[in-house]
């Protein structure tokens, strides 16, 4: 394991860690001095500090156009090709609280066959496991390399985040097939606008990335071209998952709408049978209280069970009414 990341350059310039390749080596401020001379490096900074933001334009002699992309506030996703190298703005998923996954943020790093400089301006889950692993000892022999390793990482937090969705949508499948449907609308819901806000920054991501491979420096090599190949490919067959996952919310939704249909219309139908049979009783009970001569039974002491069961009669009649016109 690499030497802790604590007395480094955090303190100085900005920069969150600093990285020899090969062979792996922790840097500390006394050792970043000549950077341009270096070979296999990595600068990884805070680009929200002040300091960072001077010791770029400084100290790190990077290409105009990649230090302006570095230093935009609010870059767009694209891939800008340059004459040593490449710089590219992507979009990461952010740290955030348990049940916070729709935060999204910026990385932008600088790739030449030399070094490689990432900044961010909010923790990021790709960044951040991009520099666990180089700090546990991960073997990345180059600047490219890490840049492949850095799209995986970034790859991977998209997956985990697609898997951890899918199984809300596999549990809520679950739910609903079971008849527990009342209460899953509105996960789905989330569930789906989570899966769009992801395809729309993957799609981003991977059409920034599709360009690449064909507008790498003529002096790259053909290893390093077709480490950057493998690496857009892989990113782009993450939109079929996202696909997937996105089709089975949509069809659980659909799957809740029609059965909330055939409750609602089974509830009407039962509303409907109660007030049909109800018609009979309200019309004898409306005839017998209109209290005028020549009622049937209006002196009789037994009046009011034979008109009990007058309406106990009408129900039957009518129910048998009903099942008849229904068979017609």
């Amino acid at each position: 394991m690499v030497q802790a990341l604590a007395p480094l350059v955090a303190e100085s310039h900005g920069v969150l860690c600093a990285f020899e390749l090969a062979p792996l080596l922790a840097l500390d401020p006394e050792r970043l001095g000549n950077v341009a001379q270096r070979q296999g490096l990595w600068l990884h900074l805070d680009l929200t500090d002040p300091r960072a933001e001077h010791w770029l334009r400084e100290q790190a002699w990077l290409p105009e156009a990649a230090l302006e992309t570095l230093l935009e506030e609010e870059p767009h996703v694209h891939v800008q090709t340059l004459p040593d190298g490449f710089v590219a703005v992507l979009r990461d998923v952010r740290h955030g609280e348990e049940g916070d996954e729709a935060g999204f943020g910026t990385l932008v790093v600088y790739v030449d066959e030399r070094r490689a400089v990432s900044g961010r301006r909010a923790p990021l889950r790709s960044l951040d496991r991009l520099r666990r692993d180089v700090g546990r000892g991960q073997d990345l022999q180059s600047s490219v390399a890490l840049f492949e390793h850095l799209v995986e990482c970034l790859t991977d937090s998209v997956e985990s985040l697609v898997a951890k969705l899918e199984r809300v949508v596999e549990q809520a499948e679950d739910a609903i097939l079971a008849g527990h449907f009342y209460d899953r609308g509105t996960e789905l819901r989330r569930v789906r606008w989570l899966l769009s806000r992801l395809r729309r920054e993957g799609r981003a991501n991977r059409t920034a990335l599709a360009r690449l491979p064909q507008r790498l420096p003529e002096s790259w090599s053909a290893s390093h071209r077709q480490i950057v190949a493998q690496t857009v490919e892989r990113f782009a067959s993450l939109t079929q998952d996202l696909e997937f996952v996105e089709d089975r919310a949509r069809l659980m939704q659909e799957e809740i709408a029609g059965r909330l249909g055939e409750a609602t219309n089974l509830n009407l139908y039962l509303l409907s049978i109660m007030t049909t049979t109800m018609l009979p009783i309200t019309l004898i009970t409306g005839v017998f209280g209109m209290n005028v001569g020549g009622l049937p039974w209006l002196r009789s002491a037994s009046g009011f069970w034979y008109v009990v069961a007058l309406m106990a009669l009408a129900v039957p009649l009518t129910l048998t009414f009903i099942r008849r016109s229904r068979a017609r």
